[in-house]
């Protein structure tokens, strides 16, 4: 706290006042004198004579305020204390005033002013006191005092007024890194200084440059050290210390560049570490760079390479080689040789340090100089390689040029399959030759030879036909399996059943089957439509073939073995009943009913498809296609029973299909379908059942097919009346030759005459050939003309 200092008064200006020290003071000159400045310290033991007041002629000063200037190299106005004259003196005030600099930085930009005021009134002046009277500044503010005055300070004051100019802008880094700084190490290890801790030499340094201060900056560090390598910054260093690593700073155009000048030789211990800069400008600002940094291993290993080697082929057309023979020597400047790791490739087979490998191995598609890569990596993922050869021969002869690849198709009936696409191809990287093939008529498939190779592998597969072989008797097939009322025991068609390969054969392959078989979807999720099994391989456990992991191409290597057997069986996905590869139906028919309409155009027309006595029918499946011309289709409202349909609005279809793993009884109304009438006709002409999604087709008990075909009867007229047994003896030949292109026959027989519309479909119930005719009871032979070549089948 700033105080007033007034000079003790004598006798002599007591006198001087008509004042004694035993004059008794009034209350009323003490309430006077205490309400002026000037006189508030005056001593308790002062008296006033009761006959005198306080001296008249006094008179007021103002001094000027403090003052702080926030400019680099600022400068002061001069403001001159503000007098105020009272009494009768008619003499002035003398002034003067005197600045006293102290610089705070070398340019001037801070610095501190003591401006020094003297004033003489010399009304009052008295030259022969010894000094001025000083006045500070009461209390802690910057505002200047007032003072009063007269006589008994002998006419002479002195205040000093201060007056700071300073810079509140810190220091700026040039380069202060915003992320971890990398300090890689080329050295060798110094065992004097971290033992086996390796170290490297770090260059710690920064510029700094201030707008005021320029150069005349104090700079300073501190360092935070993991020396241990466990993570933990634990060690501290400050620049303040006794004995801490010097700063070397140089200076050029008002930029400081500083860093910490190290021991020749010395280095920082692997790991991660930081360091603060501070920097004063010696105004009062400082600025802090701080970052971390990490001191790593950069250099790999040296690794040295034999220069080659010659080695005979064994008698398995192999030959297997390591690292180490071909290493000649590595060492590192870190890492101590014992722990650095080594693996080995073929020239230009990858990249990188080869995990785990450790060996290469040549055959007999490889004799001759080959080349490999010796690898070394240290304790850090630095690492290097060597490039060398061996020359791989056959003085024994064990390698013979490939031979012909042949082999097989076929289901596990033995039913051929043809059209099979067979990839033949190389197993080595190096030699990525493939042939393509297809099976023949008989399910054969040959190539002339191994593409470049005796280390091969064969590779069947049928992208296509997801719906051969596909029907309800499948799902029926496979229900019965999944609730153990008949479990399938045939591997491949368990294999069959999984529709979505995944692993299990569950209510979820029913789905699959069934949005096939309806339409709603084209393949089966997450599988193949065919699947391809070595015929040669054995299952360990023919009722879980699927808990095995069963091969699905045929593999080779060197020397072929003689005798291998090369055929594969194959699986038609969904086939549980293995009926994809056989060209018959069935020879009976399953009559489904609609009862006969008429209807005219804008007509709402409802048609209930009625099934057959079920007692007798284990499950069915069609499709239902009405004429465009005709009717239009809206909707389909279930039944009395519950199928799987699915509906196609744009194409006038529904297919349907249904089983029962339980008994069933009478004539069932499976669903009733909604048309909207577009011209004048009857259902007959209108309405047909085929096989152009579902294929028509029904099973009875005994799980036997038969055709399934609509007719259309009289309202509340008796199935019986409708189609005659005999009818339902109408049979079909499988047709002739199949698979073929071109002409084929056609072999039926009629109970009794009538008229008959023959059709020929492909694999997927796609018709290919129609003919239409009136035939007479008996047996026929009617040849009809395909474009296409495949496997086809025959229905009225």
């Amino acid at each position: 706290m700033r105080k007033t200092i007034l000079p003790a008064l004598p006798a002599v200006a007591l006198a001087k006042a008509g004042l004694s020290a035993k004059t008794p003071i009034s209350a009323a000159v003490a309430l006077a004198m205490a309400s002026l400045p000037f006189f508030i310290f005056l001593a308790a033991s002062l008296l006033l004579p009761n006959n005198l007041t306080a001296q008249q002629n006094y008179y007021s000063v103002k001094f000027p305020d403090d003052r702080t200037i926030i400019s680099c190299g600022g400068t002061a106005d001069t403001i001159y204390p503000v007098i105020t004259y009272y009494g009768n003196c008619s003499y002035n005030v003398g002034i003067s005033v005197k600045d006293q600099v102290f610089n705070i930085n070398s340019t001037g930009g801070c610095k501190k002013i003591l401006r020094t005021w003297k004033l003489l009134w010399w009304c009052d002046y008295n030259p022969n006191w010894p000094g001025p009277t000083y006045i500070d500044n009461p209390g802690n503010t910057d505002i200047g005092p007032t003072v009063m005055g007269n006589s008994i300070n002998h006419g002479y004051l002195q205040y000093t007024q201060i007056i700071k100019v300073i810079d509140n802008a810190p220091p700026v880094y040039l380069n202060c890194p915003t992320s971890p700084v990398l300090f890689c190490d080329y050295t060798n290890n110094d065992l004097t200084q971290y033992g086996t801790r390796c170290e490297g030499p770090v260059n710690l340094k920064m510029k700094v440059t201030d707008l005021c201060s320029k150069s005349d900056l104090i700079v300073t560090y501190r360092l935070y050290l993991d020396l241990d390598g466990n993570g933990s910054m634990e060690t501290y260093v400050s620049s303040s210390a006794v004995g801490a690593w010097p700063i070397e700073k140089t200076i050029l155009n008002d930029t400081v560049s500083a860093k910490i000048v190290f021991p020749a030789g010395f280095g920082l211990p692997y790991g991660k570490h930081k360091i603060e800069w501070i920097t004063n400008d010696r105004c009062g600002n400082e600025a802090l760079c701080k970052y971390e940094f990490e001191v790593r291993d950069c250099k790999p290993p040296t690794v040295v390479c034999i220069n080659g080697l010659s080695i005979n082929i064994m008698q398995t057309g192999m030959i297997t080689l390591w690292d180490t023979d071909f290493l000649q020597y590595t060492n590192d400047n870190c890492t101590p040789t014992a722990q650095i790791k080594i693996g080995i490739r073929k020239a230009g087979t990858g990249t990188g340090f080869p995990l785990d490998s450790h060996s290469v191995t040549f055959d007999c598609n490889e004799l001759g100089k080959q080349f490999v890569e010796i690898w070394a990596v240290d304790a850090y993922g630095n690492a290097d390689y060597c490039t060398t050869y061996v020359i791989v021969q056959d003085h024994i002869g064990a390698c013979t040029p490939p031979g012909p690849v042949s082999g097989n198709v076929s289901t596990d009936q033995q039913q051929a399959v043809p059209g099979a696409k067979i990839l033949l191809k190389s197993n080595l990287a190096a030699i990525p030759n493939q042939s393509n093939g297809t099976s023949n008529a008989q399910g054969n498939f040959a190539f002339a030879g191994a593409p470049g190779t005796c280390n091969y592998s064969i590779i069947p597969s049928i992208d296509t036909l997801p719906l051969l072989g596909l029907n309800t008797l499948d799902v029926m097939l496979t229900a019965l399996h999944i609730s153990g009322q008949a479990p399938l025991t045939n591997p491949y068609r368990i294999i069959a059943a999984d529709a979505n390969h995944d692993g299990l054969v569950n209510a979820a392959d029913l789905d699959a089957m069934n949005n096939l078989i309806v339409g709603s979807a084209n393949a089966f999720p997450n599988n193949k439509a065919w699947r391809f099994v070595p015929s040669s391989f054995v299952f360990p456990d023919p009722a879980q073939p699927l808990s095995t992991l069963f091969p699905e191409k045929i593999s080779t290597t060197c020397p072929v073995p003689s005798g291998l057997n090369k055929n594969f069986t194959a699986i038609k996905t969904g086939d549980v009943d293995g009926s994809a590869m056989s060209a018959t139906r069935g020879e009976d028919w399953v009559v489904f009913y609609a009862e006969k309409q008429r209807f005219i155009a804008g007509e709402a027309l409802e048609v209930a498809i009625l099934s057959p006595d079920l007692s007798n029918v284990a499950g069915f499946q069609f499709t239902l296609e009405a004429d465009p011309a005709y009717l239009a289709l809206q909707t389909v409202e279930p039944g009395t029973i519950s199928p799987r349909f699915g509906i196609s609005l744009e194409q006038n279809r529904v297919a349907a299909s249904w089983y029962s793993t339980g008994a069933m009884e009478g004539e069932q109304t499976i669903f009733v379908l909604k048309f909207k009438a577009l011209q004048a006709g009857t259902l007959t002409q209108a309405l047909q059942m085929n096989s152009a999604i579902a294929q028509a087709e029904a099973y009875d008990q005994s799980l036997k097919s038969a055709v399934a075909m609509l007719q259309f009867r009289q309202v509340g007229e008796r199935t019986e009346a409708a189609v005659s047994s005999d009818k339902l003896n109408a049979k079909l030949f499988p047709i002739s030759p199949n698979p073929t292109a071109g002409p084929v026959a056609a072999t039926f027989f009629l109970p009794e005459a009538g008229q008959a519309t023959l059709m020929v479909s492909d694999l997927n119930g796609r018709v290919v050939a129609t003919q239409s005719g009136y035939f007479e009871k008996g047996n026929h032979r009617v040849e009809m003309q395909v474009e296409e070549s495949g496997l086809f089948f025959l229905s009225f």
